[in-house]
Formats: C-alpha cells, structure tokens, sequence
C-alpha cells in the first residue's frame, strides 16, 4: 500500500512528496521510476553512474519530504528533471544554462509610464487569453535570455496580430553576437530585442531550437516578426511592473533562480531570493492576490506544469521587478 501510495502522490499533485516518515526502499525506487519518465531524461552511459545519481535521487527526495512535512513553506517540492543532481551540479547548471548577464547601462533606454493607464485590473493572466505559447525546454544551453525574448516578442505579436505565433530561440542563439548577447553563455532580452529590430525574427519552425551554439542561418529562413523599440520598467517598481502585465501583455524578467528552484513543484514560492543577483531569464504572464505567475524554459517536468507563483505583487521576489521590459511591435 505504502509503495502504490508514494507512486500516486508523485502523479497526482504535480510529483510532490509528502509523507510524514522517510520512505522505504520500494517507494524510492517508485519515485525513481516516475523520475525516470520525466522530460529531458537522457539515462546513464553506466551502472556506477545510475548507483550514484540514484543516491543523490534519495537524498533529494528526503530534502524534498522533509521539506514538506515542516508545513511551514508555502510551496512544496518533490520529482523535477533536476532532482538526481547535487546541490553543486545545479549550481553549475544555473551558472552555464540559466546564463543571464547584467544589464548595458550605457544602452540607451524607453522607461515604461504607468500613468497613461487608468486603471489595472485586479488579475490577469494572459496564458488563459491565448498570448502564451507552451511551455518550451533550453535543455543544457544558456539560452534563458532567448526563450524570454521571443515570450515576450510572441505576446506582443498576438495581441497585434491576434493569432499565437512561435519564433525562434535558435536564431537568436546563433545571430545576435554582435548586440551583445554570447549564445549559450548568456544574453540579455534588451539585446535580444535590438537584434529583432534590425533583423526582425524567423518562426521557430522554420529554425528550430537546437540547444548548441550554431552558425548563424538567418539566410535560410524569412523575418515573420519586426520590433521597432523596446521599453523598460524603472527598476524595483512592483506597482509599475504590475500596471505593465496588466496593461501592456506577458513582460520579459529576470530572476535569481536559487537552489530552492531545483525540486519546486507546486504552490506560491515565498523563500529566500537574493534581488541583487540576478541570473534568468524568464517571462511574467500574470497576477492574482497573493502571487506572480511566471513562465520558465525548464520544460513541463518542472514546477507547475512549466511555471511558477513567486510571491507577490507588492514584492520583489526574487528580484523580478529589477531587470523588466517588453517589446514594441
């Protein structure tokens, strides 16, 4: 019963693990199984490195139950595409693949004027109204700052052209050098936008996302998207990055992605951020009472299907009000 029971729980709210005692041996290897399934997983080139990733899969998961039975957090964590790396390996993958550098002071910029609108409406979030596209997964590249780019770039495009559109992260992987942006070692949405508006962007069907840095083939594929500015939210301004979701559509974000990420699952994440060190690109869809609703580039495996709540909307959870910005079409 104990084993059918932890398979369950895995599956059916979003692969937490709640559990008051530890798990016996038979329930972690049915969560290693369900771990096993989740997207991205590419397995192991030997015997000596699944026995190892496994024990570093059960000292997770006992984190995880732990976690959870303190009941004092409002999110939880349990199975995630990370959960069979140690604390240093998400480090390094935070470091090499979340890939968000600081922001060019010296670029000149639009700052957002929240006073043009009336009013912001108490929620919004603009996944239900069709401005999103799904979730997509960088893989191992340092891609962040592109899948937040074309986010924002593909909510734009539909509330002006009113039909959702997927462009393409490889080619602003692969083209953009010269604006700033270092492909798989990071880049910035401001740069990434300034390369659209002088070579506007392909779908991502017709240049699809490959997870390396490539050579560029801006050539082989025709601009579906033009952007003729961007412009920015004063930073640390909550109310005006809230008036801007309301108001403007989804908003290109960056945060600091810390190790509670690693095996979030579900539920409004509140603990500890450091503000200052910003280091992923993520896209902010949405608001209700109490919390954020941003977009991630980890794949569905991760989090909410896909996204996280960071604690809002008067707070700067994880510094997500100090790097904001959007397009303009």
């Amino acid at each position: 019963m104990k084993l059918l029971v932890a398979g369950l729980v895995a599956l059916a709210f979003g692969r937490v693990v709640e559990k008051s005692e530890e798990f016996t041996d038979k329930e972690y290897w049915t969560l290693w199984k369900h771990f096993q399934t989740l997207e991205g997983f590419v397995g192991y080139t030997s015997h000596e490195e699944h026995n190892a990733k496994y024990d570093v899969f059960k000292k997770n998961m006992e984190k995880a139950r732990s976690f959870n039975a303190e009941g004092t957090a409002t999110f939880k964590m349990g199975v995630t595409r990370f959960a069979d790396m140690t604390e240093e390996e998400f480090k390094g993958f935070l470091a090499k693949s979340s890939g968000y550098k600081a922001t060019n002071k010296a670029m000149p910029r639009t700052l957002f004027d929240a006073s043009q609108y009336a009013d912001t409406p108490a929620s919004k979030d603009w996944v239900s109204l069709g401005a999103v596209t799904p979730i997509k997964n960088q893989g191992q590249c340092g891609s962040c700052w592109a899948f937040s780019t074309t986010g924002g770039i593909e909510g734009q495009n539909f509330l002006k052209n009113h039909k959702l559109s997927s462009f393409s992260e490889q080619e602003l992987v692969d083209c953009s050098q010269a604006e700033g942006n270092q492909g798989c070692n990071g880049g910035l949405m401001d740069d990434g936008f300034t390369y659209v508006e002088s070579n506007g962007l392909c779908f991502e069907s017709a240049y699809p996302y490959e997870g390396t840095d490539g050579t560029c083939r801006k050539s082989s594929c025709t601009s579906q998207v033009s952007v003729t500015s961007f412009t920015d939210i004063a930073q640390g301004s909550t109310s005006d990055l809230k008036t801007a979701i309301g108001n403007v559509g989804p908003i290109s974000i960056a945060v600091d992605a810390n190790m509670f990420w690693q095996l979030y699952t579900d539920g409004i994440f509140s603990h500890y951020c450091n503000p200052s060190k910003l280091d992923h690109g993520v896209l902010a869809v949405g608001y209700d009472t109490g919390y954020w609703k941003v977009k991630n580039s980890w794949g569905e495996s991760w989090g909410e299907s896909g996204y996280i709540r960071l604690a809002g909307t008067t707070e700067n959870t994880c510094g997500l009000a100090n790097s904001a910005s959007y397009p303009v079409l």
